[in-house]
């Protein structure tokens, strides 16, 4: 069985006790418990601390909607009628209302992993022994850390809550904004980075280790941007890649391989169990084509996030990473071929629908790589470092080393590394956030619907989408959240 997976099983009686206290109010996102005195021991905050990595999975299950399906990656399955999944299809072509239950759901995710951190932090002290109660509270930290950082990239300024707070307490929170938001999220990963163990291994494989702490502070660096923050972000990621104990596969299909999880370029994965045990994976069934029975994956597929034909055509002849990611069509009954691309990078073998055993990637190796590229490109431009980070990604997928020629200025490396990173990290969720980061999102969508043919059926124009604008970027605030304390901000535009 999977490392700690006996502790997650464990803390399911601990997280139900948890939901039992929840506000009356149905403020759960921002208040999950009261105050009171709860973990006893250091037993019961090592299994709270598991409870928070098992909500990722929470998080995991629409994380996809309202990035992979918002980003040119995907989009919704043109097999469905104009009724069918109405609340994926908004999302899709970004015309979702505050209502958008994926938009609430996704929320809710984010603080209740939030709440559950803030419930191990500010309990610690029932640790005595001070090494472990940092390493239990860096843990909290880094995953508290990392909801905020999705949510603010989603919604921009969001409430920053620390602690267990009241219903009445949660009424009278205000949204903060992004830079208090961006300083509380390198708080949390500057302690991470500082207080988690070098490496995870034996009982303790799939937990955090700082590497993966750096890895987020970089990124967020990176993301915040400006010349002292672009510093930052090359040393932090510079460390990681030439003074951590992680490297990259020289294979792009054992990175993924069921048998080989969590190998030496995973970072991070949010870990799944098959086996009816309820860890297992949704993904393989979510993404596979409809009808397509078991000659897929078991128990046939939903086909919510399609490979979009640009997609599909992004890839080089003979990029390795095609036929681990996506397939173009699939085999059915005697032989027949369906021309229906789908998402495999998920699929494995397994019993009960939505039940496979594949991990999902938040942060890996060649991540840290293609995010030193690019801090050394925004800084200066490209340099014979850079050259070599973006290469050593593009060959292991069997294609042609780049020349100073063709990616030589900075912004042909700039769109060089754009593609390098679809590719590489393909229907793993980051794909929209790079786009944010790099200001090309709306350039790039807008190029998007004005060419894919799912936008442009002449057949379905009721699917066809128009330009979007700056403020569709971001989210909505949960309506729920308005109706609660309508003295909150809605984000303009909606």
């Amino acid at each position: 069985m999977k490392t700690f997976f006996k502790q997650i099983i464990l803390t399911i009686s601990i997280l139900a006790f948890c939901v039992s206290c929840t506000n009356e109010l149905n403020l759960d996102p921002i208040s999950d418990i009261s105050a009171n005195e709860f973990y006893k021991n250091t037993n019961e905050i090592n299994l709270a601390v598991v409870g928070i990595y098992n909500s990722m999975q929470n998080m995991l299950d629409k994380e996809w909607v309202l990035t992979e399906l918002r980003s040119d990656n995907t989009y919704m399955s043109p097999r469905n009628s104009e009724t069918a999944n109405v609340p994926y299809r908004q999302v899709d072509r970004f015309v979702l209302t505050s209502q958008n239950i994926y938009v609430e759901d996704y929320w809710r995710a984010c603080y209740r992993t939030i709440s559950l951190a803030n419930n191990v932090i500010t309990q610690i002290d029932v640790v005595d022994d001070i090494d472990l109660a940092n390493k239990y509270e860096a843990e909290a930290r880094f995953l508290r850390a990392h909801a905020y950082f999705n949510l603010v990239r989603l919604w921009g300024g969001v409430f920053i809550v620390d602690h267990p707070i009241s219903g009445a307490e949660a009424k009278e929170i205000d949204r903060s904004s992004v830079e208090d938001v961006y300083d509380f999220i390198l708080t949390d990963l500057q302690f991470a980075s500082n207080n988690l163990p070098n490496t995870a291994n034996g009982m303790e494989l799939g937990r955090l280790t700082k590497w993966a702490a750096k890895t987020e502070l970089g990124k967020a660096y990176l993301t915040i941007g400006g010349t002292t923050n672009l510093t930052k972000a090359k040393t932090v990621l510079s460390e990681i890649v030439y003074n951590s104990p992680f490297d990259y596969l020289n294979s792009y299909a054992d990175v993924f391989d069921i048998g080989n999880e969590y190998n030496n370029e995973i970072l991070f994965a949010v870990r799944y169990q098959t086996g009816s045990v309820g860890l297992g994976s949704p993904f393989a069934n979510y993404f596979s084509p409809l009808q397509s029975d078991n000659y897929v994956v078991t128990g046939s597929g939903d086909h919510l996030n399609v490979p979009a034909t640009s997609m599909s055509e992004a890839y080089p002849f003979g990029d390795k990473r095609k036929n681990v990611s996506m397939a173009d069509n699939w085999i059915g009954f005697q032989g027949q071929v369906n021309e229906f691309r789908y998402v495999k990078k998920y699929n494995s073998d397994f019993v009960t629908v939505d039940d496979a055993g594949n991990d999902w990637p938040i942060i890996r190796f060649t991540d840290a790589m293609l995010l030193l590229a690019e801090a050394i490109n925004e800084s200066s431009g490209p340099n014979s470092e850079a050259m070599e980070l973006i290469n050593n990604v593009h060959e292991r997928a069997g294609l042609t080393t780049y020349t100073s020629a063709e990616i030589g200025t900075y912004f042909d490396f700039k769109l060089a590394l754009e593609l390098e990173r679809k590719l590489e990290f393909a229907f793993e969720n980051q794909r929209w956030f790079d786009l944010l980061r790099t200001g090309r999102a709306v350039t790039v969508m807008n190029t998007q619907f004005a060419t894919e043919d799912q936008y442009n059926d002449p057949n379905r124009p009721q699917f066809n989408t128009n330009p979007i604008e700056e403020f569709q970027l971001l989210l909505p605030i949960p309506q729920y959240e308005i109706d609660l304390n309508p003295s909150i901000a809605q984000n303009i535009g909606y």
